[in-house]
């Protein structure tokens, strides 16, 4: 094997790593991180996976006509440090989303807040505001020894 045939297996696994870290876009050319709308609908999709967690709601449009939103967020492993579970949110219950819109004005946000129907904010990540609160809800739990039996959400 010659000198010149080594770094050649190594360019083609760099090559097919950076396709597949070009696949994740940028927040920026996607979202106006200067804008932001809420939308209260119902949750027909939930998908808590990397990069990013989605969401799909039945909601209305300005003129009063039904819509489906898509709804991005952070990654599952943001949301899993923040308490979040498979669990946190339900395919049908009512939520108030807000976010960020695109740039072009189709239905689509990258979520920044999610509220349940009953009020309880969900966290986004764990350099949300609230997540001081699960920190400390953690440590007291281990130093107690108590099992964690479900996702802490401020309110």
């Amino acid at each position: 094997m010659s000198k010149r045939s080594i770094p050649m297996p190594m360019a083609i696994a760099i090559s097919l790593l950076a396709g597949s870290a070009t696949a994740h876009h940028a927040f920026s050319p996607v979202y106006d991180g200067s804008r932001t709308i809420s939308k209260e609908g119902t949750l027909t999709e939930f998908k808590l996976v990397n990069p990013h967690v989605m969401m799909t709601i039945e909601t209305t449009d300005d003129s009063g006509k039904p819509a489906v939103w898509t709804v991005e967020t952070v990654g599952r492993l943001n949301l899993v440090a923040a308490g979040w579970n498979e669990d946190s949110l339900k395919v049908g219950e009512r939520v108030t989303i807000s976010g960020n819109p695109t740039h072009t004005g189709s239905a689509r946000m990258f979520a920044r807040r999610v509220v349940k129907a009953d009020g309880t904010v969900l966290v986004l990540s764990s350099r949300s505001e609230g997540f001081e609160a699960i920190d400390a809800t953690r440590r007291a739990r281990a130093s107690s020894g108590a099992e964690p039996t479900e996702p802490v959400v401020p309110k």
